[in-house]
């Protein structure tokens, strides 16, 4: 696979019973893993809307999440993901990628501005997604991490970098795209005029191009939704969708969670609920028929 550092640098406490939920859902999940088959699905208690006008959406291929918003992510807009570390962004983000380009025919493209594109493809390769057939005509990866001793001077901007992603996601017919850790890359940003007025470009250039954008960013404080403070907070009112992941220990216990905040043009599953990170990826746990 190739490298790409240069062009970076040219372009650039719960209660018990709370507890007792979680567990029995945990539970469920690892018994529909028995023998290696994929969890069933059932049909929820839904508090979505009847809205005709909802906008199309893209189905992210994991177990549960694709049922509490009714079809996946915005088709053409762009989601945010936000979450600790540890807290499973970018396993989301390149199960959603993997499923577009593997059964859909939606070709994506991963742009990873913390970690390395081998290391992530290799921290894969558990889940059985088999994404080496994909690469690089379904499944293109983009090293753009800023090298540890970069000097900035001059202006700096996102738009060489947006035109090389425009060329690539055209020449590939692509339809997704992930943005991993873009916090790493405005974190290079002199101020907060500079990072706003990049943010601006990036959600624009998103549009522009009619693609479902996912991307991810970290966490500083102890819940997730302390991001409405940091300089980022901003994108959460320019995106058309926010989910937040949460993993922490209770009672002795690790615990993960996601919620999504929100979903503009869509209902959707408002609660907090519990997931795991099992043989073939995320999978959500969601309520039984008639459980409150």
């Amino acid at each position: 696979m190739r490298r790409f550092p240069a062009l970076f640098v040219a372009f650039l406490a719960p209660k018990q019973s709370v507890v007792r939920l979680f567990d029995r859902a945990i539970s469920t999940l690892a018994h529909r893993r028995i023998g290696g088959a994929r969890p069933t699905i059932r049909s929820m208690r839904s508090r979505k809307p009847s809205l005709k006008s909802a906008p199309s959406k893209s189905l992210t291929g994991i177990v549960g999440f694709d049922e509490i918003t009714g079809g996946g992510l915005p088709s053409g807009r762009t989601t945010l993901l936000v979450g600790g570390p540890g807290s499973g962004k970018t396993i989301f983000a390149l199960q959603f990628l993997a499923h577009g380009a593997r059964d859909l025919r939606e070709p994506g493209i991963f742009v990873a501005f913390e970690e390395a594109p081998q290391r992530i493809i290799a921290n894969s390769e558990g889940f059985g997604w088999n994404l080496g057939p994909l690469q690089p005509k379904k499944l293109f990866f983009l090293d753009a991490q800023p090298p540890p001793d970069i000097i900035q001077s001059g202006n700096f901007d996102l738009s060489g970098m947006l035109a090389v992603l425009g060329d690539k996601a055209r020449a590939m017919g692509a339809r997704r795209i992930v943005l991993d850790a873009v916090d790493i890359l405005l974190s290079i940003l002199p101020d907060a005029a500079t990072r706003r007025r990049e943010v601006y470009r990036l959600h624009r250039w998103l549009l522009k191009n009619d693609l479902t954008g996912l991307i991810t960013a970290k966490d500083i404080g102890d819940n997730a939704s302390s991001f409405t403070e940091q300089p980022l907070g901003l994108m959460q009112f320019m995106v058309d969708c926010t989910v937040i992941l949460n993993h922490r220990v209770v009672l002795g216990t690790s615990r993960r969670d996601l919620r999504v905040q929100k979903y503009r043009g869509s209902g959707f599953e408002e609660d907090e609920l519990p997931f795991v990170i099992g043989a073939g990826g995320i999978d959500v746990a969601v309520r039984e028929p008639g459980r409150k």
